[in-house]
Order: structure tokens, then C-alpha cells, then sequence
């Protein structure tokens, strides 16, 4: 008979957590120490993601933002709380952001998406921080080609997550998401965050049916499992990755199409994008089908289904026009050259007058803003869309200006036409869809037009070599569409 021990052989203890996060980094094609933004929900991926990183050996700067939705009450106070309590046992700085949601469930996942996205753009901006942190697993990548295969998605469409995308605009500063765990199963997340005696939060609307994903985590995997053994969630996981690579083959060919901005683009109030409809004519019907879904993608964040692609590129190649339109207020026209997608339409701007006095600046509702300066600008005037320099010898003895939205009856002779015309008349010759007429500002001198903004100059109020004093009038987008800036001098956009 063996003797007993006097002591009990030890426990295992596991490894720490931060010493995965180098290959988890790596596997991403992320630099470890890079400064990196977490996107904290408190749920076991999230959590897991979290001590990696904040327990690595060489630590990068970090910084967990909770989202809070507000849409499951008493519950989302208490998933914040958690986060807050982690994060200071963890020593990293926390940030909480709420959101406001409408909360009808048509269409309810994929505004939140949207919403969070911007909210952890945004919080990466102000921490300078150019990487977020999200903890999307394996599990979440099977889903979301099901649920793409299921919604009749293009092949374009179907690959899953990706390990990396960019959000934001380049001329804001372009953001870089990436998932670090796609290689881990939700099962083991929660089984080395158990090991380890590690907490997470349960969120109740992940055992809600009116969402397709649960409906599917909950009886389609399931039952799959049943059907084909062990082994078939693995096999789907491997068509996967073989569509993507496809995919990204295809991708080879057609990499240098992209959006192009409209004519006029800083008059617009919302972005927009173009593409001569040549270039898609010109492909094979495959090739031109998977672009044509990745251009939607890119700018809508949706793939329209197959019959919807398939009467695009037949009026295309028959070049017949198109008007059309796409899920979420987005519209695609088809020109005699260009294919032309319009964003969803902004509400009617209320009755809206201000006045614009040099040295000051006008908000507009659309969230642009006119700047009017006196000029020490000498020789001919630019010829930026953005900005306009006009005589202030032309104002008068009342050189005040206003800023409005366009009204029945306006007229405008702009610079270098022959006589006026109907304002209505000038936005159909500069292409300006009739939808956005309504938002392009005006500046007036009295009731004459000064300055179609984003478009022309007033003939009237044209620079001469006898003109002794300028206003120089520019036009900020918070987008900087059109070449126009979001800032001005010293003043920051954004802050205004």
C-alpha cells in the first residue's frame, strides 16, 4: 500500500491569459504593442480579449469602451457597472459610451452595428489610438455566412469576418478594426476564462428568438451538428475560408474600382459616389456581378440579392437608363455614362435663415457650416468648389448677408453665364439631383444670390481690377466631400 503524501501535490495553476496575446496579436497581423482601443460589452469574448491584452508581458497603452444601448434597462446598468469594476482591477482607463436607438426591431442589429462601429471610431480618435479591439470568435464568423447564405447573399458577400477592416474616412483618419479570436470557438473562450475563475456577463437578448442570429445559434447549428457529426460546423467553417479566398482572387481584377465622388460634390450634403458604367460593362457578367456586390457593400453595407444585381447589369450592358431603388433609402441611377448611387434622402430642411457677417460662421441643420472672412487675397480668385471670393465694393452700403436653403422663384446668374436663369434650371445643369436641390445653401446679398455654395459664384459679385476689398466665403463638410475642409485656419470643425 503506497504511503500517503504528507502534502497534496499541487494544484495546476494555468497559464496567464497575457501570455496568449502575442500569437493572438500576431495571428490578427497586429504589432503586440501597438496602442490598441477594447471594445468592452462584459460578455465572455470581450472579457477574454481584455485580460489577454492587459495582462500581456509588454503591455500596450490601452482603452475599454463600454457601449450601452439602453434598451434592456436595469441590466444594461449592471453590464456597464461590471465593465467599470474590471477594467479598474485590470488598471485600464475606461470610457463609457450610451447610445440612442430606436428600438423597432426591424432592422434593430444592424443599426446597433452601425452605431457601434461609429461610437468606437470616434473614441479611438480621441484617445489617438489608430487599432479597436473587437472579440469576435469563430463562432460569430459561421454565423454570419449562414446568415448571408440564408438571406441569398452574392458570393461576394458570403465570407465571414474578417481578421482587419478600416472604418472612417482617410481624411479623418482611418481606423483600424481587428478580431483577434477569430480562431477560437466560443466554448473555449469560456472554458479558459472558467479555468481561471474569471467572471462574464450573460446579455438575456442573446436567448431572445426574434433575432435571426439566436434563431440560428439555438436550432439551426444544433441540428447541423446532428445531421453531419462532429465534423460539420468544422466543414462549413472550411467553406468559409475557401469563398473567401476565392473571393479575394476575383478581388485581384477589380481592386481599382471604386466609388468615385460626384460632380459637384461639395454642394452635396450627404456623400454620394460614382463609376463610369463603362468599366462594369466591360467585364465578363461573374466578374462584373461580384464587383458590383462589393461596391454596394462598401457604400451601403448591404448586398441586394441576385435578381436586383442581375437587372443592374443588364440595363447596363444594354445601356438602357435605371433608376432604382436599394434597401435603406440608398437610390442607383444609371446615366448614359455613369452609374450613380444616391444616399438616403435627408430630412426637408426647416425654414432656415441666419445671418452671415464677416468674422462669423453659419451652422447649417445638414451639419455643415459657411465661413465668411475678410480677404487679403490679391490677383484672380480661386476656383475651388469649396470656397468663393466676392466683392464686398459690390454689397453696398448694406453689406449684409444671409444664408438660407433655395425657395420657389429664385433666379441666379452665376459667373461666366450670360444672363440668369432659374435657379432650378442651374441645379439641373450642374447634375444636382433633384432630391438634394432642397439642401444645397445659399448666400444672399438682400434677396440677390451671392453664392450658390459648393457650386458658383454670382456674376454680380465677381472680383475686377477695380474691386478694393474681398469676402472670402468657404464651405465646411464634416466629411470633407468635395475637397471642402473640415476645418478652418485654427478653428476646428468638429469643436464648432
Amino acid at each position: 500500500m503506497a504511503a500517503e503524501l504528507p502534502f497534496p501535490p499541487p494544484g495546476r495553476h494555468p497559464e496567464p491569459l497575457g501570455a496568449r496575446w502575442g500569437d493572438l496579436a500576431r495571428g490578427a497581423g497586429l504589432d503586440p504593442a501597438a496602442p490598441a482601443l477594447v471594445a468592452l460589452s462584459g460578455g465572455a469574448d470581450s472579457v477574454f480579449l481584455l485580460h489577454c491584452a492587459a495582462q500581456a508581458p509588454e503591455r500596450p497603452r490601452l482603452i475599454a469602451v463600454h457601449l450601452d444601448h439602453g434598451l434592456r434597462g436595469a441590466e444594461s446598468d449592471e453590464d456597464a457597472q461590471f465593465c467599470r469594476e474590471l477594467c479598474a482591477r485590470l488598471d485600464v482607463p475606461f470610457v463609457l459610451r450610451r447610445l440612442t436607438l430606436d428600438p423597432r426591431p426591424a432592422g434593430l442589429e444592424a443599426r446597433a452595428r452601425e452605431a457601434r462601429y461609429d461610437a468606437l471610431v470616434e473614441e479611438a480618435r480621441k484617445a489617438r489610438i489608430g487599432t479597436v479591439l473587437t472579440g469576435h470568435h469563430a463562432d460569430d464568423a459561421l454565423e454570419t455566412l449562414l446568415l448571408r447564405w440564408a438571406r441569398g447573399s452574392e458570393t461576394a458577400g458570403l465570407p465571414g469576418l474578417r481578421a482587419q477592416l478600416v472604418r472612417g474616412a482617410e481624411n479623418e483618419g482611418e481606423v483600424l478594426v481587428v478580431r483577434p479570436l477569430l480562431q477560437l470557438r466560443r466554448e473555449e473562450l469560456r472554458t479558459l476564462l472558467a479555468e481561471r475563475g474569471v467572471e462574464w456577463r450573460e446579455d438575456s437578448s442573446n436567448a431572445s428568438p426574434r433575432f435571426a442570429r439566436n434563431r440560428l445559434r439555438k436550432g439551426l447549428l444544433p441540428r447541423l451538428s446532428e445531421l453531419g457529426g462532429p465534423a460539420a460546423l468544422e466543414s462549413l467553417r472550411g467553406f468559409a475560408r475557401a469563398v473567401e479566398e476565392f473571393e479575394e482572387h476575383c478581388a485581384s481584377f477589380t481592386s481599382g474600382l471604386a466609388w468615385q465622388e460626384p460632380r459637384h460634390a461639395a454642394a452635396r450634403a450627404t456623400g454620394a459616389g460614382r463609376l463610369p458604367r463603362a468599366a462594369l460593362r466591360s467585364l465578363p457578367s461573374p466578374l462584373a456581378r461580384r464587383v458590383l456586390a462589393r461596391l454596394l457593400a462598401e457604400r451601403t453595407g448591404s448586398i441586394p440579392g441576385r435578381a436586383t444585381l442581375d437587372r443592374i447589369l443588364a440595363a447596363l450592358s444594354s445601356e438602357r437608363l435605371l433608376a432604382l431603388a436599394l434597401p435603406g433609402g440608398w437610390g442607383l441611377r444609371a446615366s448614359a455614362e455613369w452609374l450613380a448611387l444616391d444616399p438616403p434622402r435627408e430630412p426637408a430642411a426647416p425654414e432656415f435663415e441666419r445671418p452671415l457677417a464677416p468674422g462669423s460662421f453659419v451652422r447649417l441643420p445638414c451639419g455643415r457650416a459657411i465661413v465668411c472672412e475678410r480677404s487679403s487675397a490679391s490677383g484672380e480668385p480661386p476656383h475651388e468648389d469649396w470656397r468663393a471670393e466676392i466683392s464686398a465694393d459690390a454689397l453696398g452700403l448694406w453689406p449684409e448677408l444671409h444664408v438660407r436653403y433655395p425657395r420657389p422663384g429664385d433666379r441666379f446668374q452665376a459667373l461666366g453665364a450670360p444672363g440668369g436663369k432659374r435657379l432650378a434650371r442651374f441645379f439641373q445643369d450642374q447634375e444636382i439631383p433633384a432630391a438634394e436641390r432642397a439642401q444645397v445653401p445659399l448666400v444672399l446679398h438682400g434677396e440677390r444670390i451671392v453664392w450658390v455654395a459648393g457650386l458658383r459664384p454670382a456674376a454680380a459679385y465677381a472680383i475686377g481690377p477695380t474691386t478694393l476689398a474681398r469676402l472670402s466665403l468657404v464651405l465646411l463638410h464634416p466629411e470633407g466631400a468635395g475637397g471642402a475642409p473640415r476645418h478652418w485656419r485654427d478653428g476646428d470643425f468638429g469643436a464648432r
